[in-house]
């Protein structure tokens, strides 16, 4: 007999049972909490974890699906709640921009309210578990409410590049400049952690705090980024120009192989556009291979969500950025400013969307989530 610690949405149930027992089995004895839920396993075809949607296979052994350290996932698949699955990343990209939020580790004040918080979670291609749910996000941030982020950005520039960030509703920065001297035509790093406009740091909140309407959650939810280039600029008495475009497509290949049913993501193409890639993710460069599922291809049809991770829902709520208290900072100045139609002609362009956890213990049911290892495929 064994003890399992089953996570149905990120809540804990002890459990004992026999690792030979069946799903069904150990479905019976956690009895109407796990009506609504599905077992999550690892799938090794496709290496996400991934939704049991079909519970004619709960004749499996409980061995079959077990997270190391005698843990278990179940995900919500019914009902009117969701969990959400996606792939877990450090940089949203696009072309020569690429942008990530983390918590504000250089404002004291931020850092004492950041105490206790996760790490913002940066998902891509997020789906819901349950399948009537009509929430699919391209690029999510998840915070827990009231943490103090900031922004850290890359991009391909001449002189430099400019940047902005902002929501239908509120600006944070409309128009600040990285400026590379006299290195210029390459890759540039900056970090944001105030309001160009006020000498506020940048909080994300529910918008359920901020009384923000229905009709608006998604305008103040949804947040661009982009950058541009900056061709020349004057600072402290001296002119820097330069009209170097960056490469036309730097964005990574993939070949497609009908056989075997396998996406190949091509990252390293040409020295040039690896050197673009060690810049901004991460100091290397690599080849990433991602495969797609072929139906049946681990016994049954397609198993339902899944991703790098998986998020409890249940305490999740749509969040925006909102000012804090002062500090994030200073600005330099530059003039005679010469750059490109930041509204027509960008290095790249990342839309993303804020969601919070309202609570500690919402936020405590994540860290669960995400601290389960990997288990062995369903056979």
């Amino acid at each position: 007999m064994a003890v399992y610690d089953i996570y149905i949405s990120g809540a804990k149930h002890s459990v004992t049972a026999n690792p030979t027992d069946q799903l069904s089995s150990l479905r019976g004895k956690l009895g109407k909490v796990s009506d609504n839920y599905g077992f999550v396993y690892f799938d090794e075809f496709t290496k996400k974890k991934t939704i049991l949607q079909d519970r004619s296979l709960e004749n499996k052994p409980i061995s079959s699906i077990v997270f190391n350290k005698n843990v278990i996932i179940m995900s919500v698949v019914k009902g009117g709640k969701t969990d959400l699955f996606g792939s877990k990343v450090d940089w949203f990209k696009d072309r020569q921009f690429g942008i990530r939020v983390i918590k504000n580790t250089a404002d004291p004040a931020a850092v004492a309210s950041n105490k206790g918080k996760f790490d913002p979670i940066m998902l891509t291609d997020v789906e819901p578990s349950n399948q009537t749910a009509n929430v699919f996000y391209q690029r999510v941030v998840i915070c827990q409410k009231g943490t103090v982020i900031q922004f850290n950005m890359s991009s391909w520039g001449a002189a430099g590049f400019g940047y902005s960030i902002k929501s239908d509703k509120d600006t944070i920065c409309d128009s600040l400049y990285i400026c590379f001297g006299d290195k210029q035509n390459r890759i540039g790093n900056g970090s944001l952690r105030r309001y160009e406009k006020s000498q506020n740091t940048i909080v994300v909140d529910s918008t359920q705090s901020q009384d923000i309407g229905v009709s608006d959650i998604i305008h103040y939810q949804k947040i661009t980024a982009k950058s541009w280039r900056l061709r020349g600029y004057k600072q402290n008495g001296k002119i820097y120009a330069t009209d170097q475009q960056a490469l036309e497509a730097i964005a990574p290949s993939a070949v497609f192989d009908s056989a075997t049913g396998a996406l190949t993501i091509i990252t390293s193409i040409t020295k040039t556009i690896s050197g673009f890639f060690e810049g901004i993710f991460g100091g290397r460069s690599t080849v990433a291979t991602k495969s797609v599922l072929k139906v049946g291809a681990i016994g049954f049809d397609h198993p339902g969500p899944g991703g790098g991770e998986f998020i409890p829902g249940g305490g999740i709520e749509s969040g925006t950025a909102m000012r804090g208290g002062t500090g994030g900072g200073t600005f330099g100045s530059i003039s005679d400013i010469v750059e490109d139609d930041k509204n027509t002609t960008v290095q790249g362009s990342v839309l993303f969307y804020f969601l919070v956890f309202e609570s500690a213990d919402a936020a405590n049911q994540v860290i669960n989530a995400l601290n389960t290892p990997q288990s062995r495929l369903l056979n």
